[in-house]
């Protein structure tokens, strides 16, 4: 299966080394010279133009926002038949129905997942799209080859990881605040109590392998929670 890939961002990047070899990948980038670099470490193909990529009749866009919208904007203008899987978070399956013209399909594709830990070997849930159902399959085939596939409402994915964000922020300032209270306030310290102790214990929690220790503090939290919602 032919698939286009626009865009060598972070998450870019990280999808193009997933499906490299499982699909045959064609790639697209503005910045000229990291579109060759990826092309060169994935033995992948390129094209110069996004007219080039309708071609394929599938296209991915790991793109900004704005980006996402002017590049559907030169799919209308261009009058190939295209499927349109966008993986950015805050561009909606509305937003994409209301300017893509009849022959421009779209649906959305979206990572609940950080871009670092997917390149680590991590694998993602991918939440494809409901609608349009024609292509719902054909969306799926692709990005099983990414990680877990779920198929729903992909526009959840901005809510999900907006508070797993903002949880995960919170936390981290939470600890630094807490130990230069303490007198620690040695930078390296901090990092690796934030990126190593919490980030470890986080991962452990959602695995199910916490240690007793981790469990007892967890059902203090829990029972503490309770407490307060009463």
């Amino acid at each position: 299966m032919k698939v286009g890939l626009v865009g060598i961002g972070r998450m870019g990047r990280v999808l193009a080394g997933l499906l490299a070899g499982q699909v045959d990948l064609v790639i697209f980038d503005r910045n000229i010279e990291k579109m060759e670099k990826a092309a060169e470490e994935l033995s992948v193909s390129t094209v110069s133009s996004l007219g080039e990529m309708a071609e394929l009749g599938i296209v991915i866009l790991a793109l900004p926002d704005s980006e996402v919208v002017s590049s559907i904007k030169v799919f209308n203008t261009i009058g190939k038949n295209v499927t349109v899987i966008n993986i950015a978070t805050n561009v909606s399956q509305d937003m994409l129905n209301s300017i893509a013209d009849s022959h421009v399909k779209c649906i959305c594709a979206k990572f609940i997942g950080h871009a670092g830990e997917i390149a680590l070997g991590h694998s993602p849930v991918i939440i494809v799209n409901q609608f349009p159902v024609e292509i719902v399959g054909q969306t799926v085939e692709i990005f099983q080859l990414a990680g877990q596939v779920i198929v729903g409402k992909a526009d959840l994915v901005y809510t999900i990881n907006t508070i797993a964000a903002q949880k995960a922020i919170e936390a981290g300032v939470t600890i630094e605040e807490i130990l230069k209270k303490k007198g620690i306030s040695d930078p390296g310290i901090i990092k690796s109590a934030v990126g190593q102790v919490a980030a470890g214990v986080m991962k452990s929690y959602a695995n199910g392998t916490l240690g007793p220790f981790a469990r007892e503090i967890v059902q203090s939290v829990k029972n503490k929670s309770e407490t307060q919602s009463l």
